[in-house]
């Protein structure tokens, strides 16, 4: 696998990238492969099944919220960063009724855009601190 040498370093953490929050992730990440699966269940799939090292986390955007709920489904326990809540669309909401685990944990939300542009003005701190 072309992970490998990054399975191979157990004292650090990977997270890979099965389903982007970009607004045309599908167009590669959801086509169909000959099993009937799609490309990002695979992805899914494999770090779940096939790697499934400890330090292997998954990355779904928020901003497709089926998506990420069958990323739960295939992966019920492993940790998932969630890009897309803010200006890209998706809420915090949405992030977490479609992404934690049973447990109540198992993912960090992202929210870059919406707090790094809070403002342009003097009051660029305040505002930063608000969307965060």
């Amino acid at each position: 696998t072309a992970l490998l040498p990054f399975l191979e370093q157990t004292d650090k953490g990977i997270i890979v990238l099965a389903r982007t929050s970009n607004e045309g992730a599908g167009e590669f990440q959801d086509l169909e492969l000959k099993d009937g699966s799609k490309v990002y269940e695979k992805v899914i799939s494999n770090v779940e099944k096939e790697w499934n090292a400890p330090n292997c986390g998954l990355v779904i955007g928020a901003t497709a919220p089926e998506e990420l709920k069958r990323g739960r489904i295939l992966a019920p326990n492993r940790f998932i960063l969630i890009p897309g809540v803010g200006i890209q669309g998706a809420t915090a909401e949405d992030a977490v009724v479609n992404g934690i685990t049973e447990a109540g944990d198992g993912i960090l939300i992202n929210s870059s855009r919406a707090i790094i542009f809070a403002s342009k003005e003097a009051d660029y701190a305040e505002k930063a601190r608000e969307q965060a």
